[in-house]
């Protein structure tokens, strides 16, 4: 009998995957995958699922391509809901598939609390040298360090390739000092406060290390305090049992009712040294976090015997927390808090906060002296590059300005192009890369690891797709990735074209890095709606890198993640009467109803691109909000200095993304210089006839 009749026996067609009878476990599917192997030979893993490559004859597929394919996305769908039972099912009629691997492992990882090292030793014989090894072995480290397991974990670890998990870090921290006797304190403290609410390996360590008087009771209040400021309050309280008598309930009362203890500490006087001192500087942090005005007015007229190494925290903390709430004091209690120790450095977050405050206020004084108190990373990243030449040239200091802009001139960056202005030039496009050398792609389209990747992304298996994709993409020279991302361009998988032909370094390859598919429904939706085409572009490139079929996990569909609620509305709105809910991810449709949206945006903004974009990502309510920021002397404010203050980090770089891209498209389409400053304009309070406009969704 055929070895496919066999495995096709074991389990009969007929049983469907959700309704599959319990199997012996994880062991049975693996073993009887195992035994295959050895009578057949090695699994030929060039077979490709979705027809992306076909390196093996079908011949030697153990069921056919379409079954094969709808057995890979039913194991996927099971994975995603915590259940292996598909993907057990599917696994021994996938052997020698391109895809088994991740099969394979979508069968496993949901059974990790179950597993021995005697099942990962034999997932690591099966499918040796892939990323979903390494992928198990991360999952497996975190099991093994949750069970403090350090010899088993102590085998895995030295294969471990991507070490990119602070969490797996920390558990080996914290088996070097429990079976080793090694004190890894200063190695730890910097990871564990490196992570907002530490994460479970880095608390884990940190509690053993504590128990231990490795990390002292001062030590451990720092990170309490930086706790409360991250509003991590469950986990502070956590470590309530390795400080004194009554922490937990001081902690609990700080962060649920921060003024009683404020007030408590004005009447009867600021504690002494000690915990009571402590408690209340976690209060005053909650309170800064509620009410930064009262905060500051505390400061600076009670609480005469609070330190100023307290004050000028709790300051900062308050000012900062003014500034992401965009209140028009904000810069005024920057400045107040430095007053109050001018040797004091804040964390560079906070900073950031200090020079956006100081923008609104058109402080360039103040913009200065934050941005000479980054530490030298975050100095040299484009933004504060930027606005550091920025208020050297508002300051009269036009050389350094010109020095510092042209550190960072691009014509594909945002602050690139900000900066390209400020030296008096126009965006203006280099020539393009010459295509990589065919021989070039031809080596990459032939390795394994993007071929699943291709494989998994047209299955609309698109985490792991990326995941696998940027795995293979480590260790290769310039060239190989130039020519990596010409695969993923040929095949029509723009997301992985354009993020790979983004690393290429020495230039851009223009029809990767910025390519532009679907034109013609594109510009159609442009002529229809009155939408710039290349703001279409711009917008849709960062949306979903234009994939058509893409669905986010909030439930926005298509080119332009339509919410289907929105896209009815809107449909409802033009006169699309005969739009379906299924029709929501077709390219002509979807790009329709979004330019439609997009421009009653435009029209709700008078125009502001910058406005419109964060109002397409974070909804027209909020930026109609966010436009009142400027401070009462100074209502109007560049559309830059307005895309900088925006308050969520994702809208703030989304906005910025799709100007930037939109500039380079303009370019790309006219062949003509461009501006993205034109672009951004200048954004101030609202018209009164546009804050009574009938609502957008």
């Amino acid at each position: 009998m055929d070895v496919a009749e066999v495995v096709v026996s074991i389990v009969p067609p007929s049983v469907r995957p959700p309704r599959l009878r319990r199997w012996q476990g994880w062991r049975l599917v693996l073993a009887l995958t195992l035994g295959l192997l050895a009578v057949c030979g090695a699994p030929a893993r060039a077979q490709s699922a979705a027809g992306v490559v076909n390196a093996q004859s079908e011949a030697t597929r153990s069921v056919a391509s379409a079954d094969a394919d709808a057995l890979i996305v039913q194991a996927w769908q099971g994975y995603k809901r915590g259940d292996p039972q598909a993907a057990q099912y599917a696994l021994p009629q996938l052997r020698g598939n391109l895809l088994e691997p991740w099969v394979a492992y979508w069968a496993i990882q949901p059974t990790l609390s179950r597993m021995t090292e005697a099942d990962f030793d034999a997932f690591s014989r099966a499918y040796p040298s892939t990323y979903v090894l390494d992928r198990l072995r991360n999952d497996w480290l975190l099991e093994l360090g949750r069970r403090q397991d350090w010899e088993d974990f102590a085998k895995v670890y030295p294969d471990f390739i991507m070490r990119d998990d602070p969490q797996v870090q920390c558990y080996d921290l914290q088996r070097q000092f429990e079976a080793q006797g090694l004190d890894t304190s200063s190695e730890l403290l910097p990871l564990w406060t490196g992570q907002r609410g530490g994460g479970q390996g880095c608390n884990s360590a940190a509690q053993s290390l504590l128990a231990a008087g490795k990390i002292s009771q001062r030590q451990l209040w720092v990170r309490v305090r930086q706790f409360f400021e991250d509003e991590q309050f469950k986990v502070a309280l956590r470590f309530a049992p390795n400080l004194p008598v009554g922490a937990w309930h001081g902690i609990h009362a700080a962060a649920t009712d921060p003024l009683r203890l404020v007030l408590d500490a004005q009447r009867q006087g600021v504690p002494g040294q000690g915990m009571q001192r402590q408690l209340l500087i976690l209060a005053l942090l909650r309170l800064a976090e509620q009410d930064p005005q009262q905060t500051m007015r505390l400061l600076t007229s009670g609480l005469s015997g609070l330190p100023v190494s307290d004050r000028v925290a709790v300051a900062y903390q308050a000012a900062r927390s003014g500034a992401v709430q965009l209140l028009p004091d904000a810069a005024l209690w920057f400045s107040q808090a430095r007053r109050f120790d001018t040797n004091y450095r804040p964390t560079d977050s906070t900073l950031e906060w200090m020079v956006r405050a100081a923008l609104r206020a058109h402080d360039w004084k103040l913009v200065d002296r934050a941005s000479r108190q980054f530490t030298a990373d975050t100095a040299q990243r484009a933004d504060w590059t930027y606005w550091h030449a920025t208020a050297q040239r508002e300051l009269g200091h036009p050389m350094e300005a010109e020095a510092l802009y042209a550190q960072v001139a691009s014509p594909w960056s945002y602050y690139g192009q900000l900066a390209t202005e400020a030296l008096g030039m126009k965006v203006s496009l280099p020539a393009s890369l010459s295509p990589p050398l065919t021989k070039y792609v031809r080596q990459q389209a032939a390795t394994p690891g993007f071929q699943r990747a291709l494989a998994l992304f047209h299955l609309n298996i698109y985490q792991p797709a990326v995941r696998e994709w940027n795995f293979s993409l480590r260790g290769l020279d310039n060239d190989a990735i130039h020519a990596a991302a010409q695969v993923a361009c040929d095949q029509q998988v723009w997301l992985l074209c354009i993020n790979t032909s983004e690393r290429v370094r020495g230039g851009v390859d223009w029809s990767q890095r910025y390519a532009m598919p679907y034109r013609e429904a594109i510009s159609r939706a442009a002529r229809s709606s009155g939408v710039g085409e290349a703001f279409l572009f711009g917008l849709i490139r960062q949306e979903s890198r234009f994939i058509a079929g893409i669905r986010s996990w909030v439930g926005a569909n298509g080119l332009m993640q339509l919410m289907p609620t929105t896209a009815r509305w809107v449909a409802r709105k033009i006169g699309m009467g005969d739009y379906t809910p299924e029709r929501i991810t077709q390219v002509d449709t979807n790009v329709t109803l979004g330019s439609a949206y997009l421009d009653m945006l435009l029209q709700r903004f008078g125009g502001s691109e910058a406005m419109a974009a964060a109002g397409y990502n974070a909804g027209p309510g909020r930026p109609a909000r966010w436009r009142n920021m400027g401070v009462p002397d100074l209502p109007d404010l560049s559309g830059a200095i307005f895309a900088e203050n925006i308050p969520i980090p994702e809208t703030r770089d989304y906005v910025k993304h799709v100007l930037a891209n939109a500039t380079v498209y303009a370019a790309l389409i006219t062949g003509q210089p461009q501006s993205l400053k034109s672009r951004l304009g200048t954004i101030g309070p609202a018209e009164q006839q546009q804050a009574s406009a009938a609502p957008l969704p």
